[in-house]
């Protein structure tokens, strides 16, 4: 959802007085809703079964009697199949897996590029061409007030250095061990004064943060904040240690530098978008293979087990130092 604001504010834009209804998961549906560029949202929530779910949703369209359908998902067949019953007239999309014949104009999709630009590639199809690729999040001064007062309770000073530590990611194989990232927190607490470090993540990832040795300084935000408040909450962090992962493309968004490990995924396409990050990743000859469970039987997760914590402690320092650098010339004018 992050990635898709450029196309989504491209479109916006362009179209200034259209009404822009964005078709999506429940899951993400609460972040969207206060989406900038998003007027309305449509749920797709697949309670009633596939079939019964799909035709109303085609219902709903074709009553709305939309003109253009903006297929942005890269590879979706039903995604493009709802609109072509719907009837919108222009549908436009990537051509892949047959669903071209849906689409009234498609383009060839495209997996070299960083996916910002993938999405953006569709309105070329639209006339859209070279439109801003800049990120945005869209917490509000009321969520930084209310990361604020957290950290003030948690009795963290304003002068502190935070760093923000994101523990989980959705697939298994994208999973950095937790013991490793122990590793790290013990260290860089030790090597550089007033640094603190708060642990991010979504309830689901409570039970990460649970394994981690009691002993650690470190401020337990894991399932703790509203997504919005997330946004917040790393824009006051002075770097980001995650693995590749939602909160990683929020805390580009809000200019945070972060070090990024990567393992099946492709940096190429999926690397924090814009610059001051650092990207960790290990030359594995089955990689990027996309997989959620791995099958090597001579090395599991071979990919992440390679990152060693000397090379992410030696980026966690290299960014906070530059921030400290930074800080220095600010304050001198520089």
């Amino acid at each position: 959802m992050v990635l898709l604001t450029p196309a989504l504010r491209a479109l916006k834009q362009v179209y200034p007085e259209s009404n822009v209804s964005l078709l999506l998961r429940p899951l993400v549906a609460n972040l969207m809703e206060t989406h900038p560029y998003v007027d309305t949202c449509i749920v797709d929530t697949k309670t009633d079964g596939r079939l019964k779910s799909l035709t109303r949703l085609v219902r709903l369209i074709r009553a709305d009697a939309f003109d253009v359908a903006v297929v942005l998902h890269p590879t979706s067949f039903r995604n493009a199949l709802i609109p072509f019953l719907a009837q919108v007239p222009i549908r436009i999309g990537t051509n892949i897996a047959g669903r071209g014949m849906l689409l009234t104009t498609s383009i060839k999709d495209d997996t070299d590029v960083h996916e910002v630009h993938r999405y953006l590639r569709v309105l070329r199809l639209l006339n859209i061409e070279n439109a801003p690729d800049a990120l945005e999040f869209w917490h509000t001064d009321a969520d930084r007030k209310a990361i604020r007062d957290r950290l003030h309770a948690a009795r963290i000073a304003p002068t502190d250095r935070l760093v923000a530590i994101n523990l989980g990611t959705t697939w298994r194989t994208k999973q950095w061990d937790i013991a490793n990232f122990a590793k790290v927190i013990q260290q860089i607490v030790g090597r550089i004064p007033n640094t603190r470090i708060v642990l991010t993540g979504s309830p689901a990832e409570r039970e990460l943060a649970a394994g981690l040795p009691t002993s650690l300084p470190v401020i337990n935000f894991v399932g703790k904040t509203s997504i919005l408040q997330l946004g917040a909450l790393l824009e006051r962090c002075e770097v980001c240690l995650t693995c590749d992962s939602g909160p990683m493309h929020i805390a580009a968004a809000v200019g945070t530098p972060t070090v990024a490990l990567f393992g099946p995924t492709a940096p190429v396409r999926h690397k924090p978008y814009s610059d001051g990050h650092t990207v960790i990743e290990k030359s594995v000859g089955c990689r990027p293979c996309y997989k959620r469970t791995c099958y090597r039987s001579d090395a599991p997760h071979l990919c992440m087990t390679k990152i060693e914590t000397a090379e992410v402690v030696k980026a966690l320092e290299t960014k906070l130092y530059q921030k400290s650098v930074q800080h220095k010339n600010h304050k001198k004018g520089v």
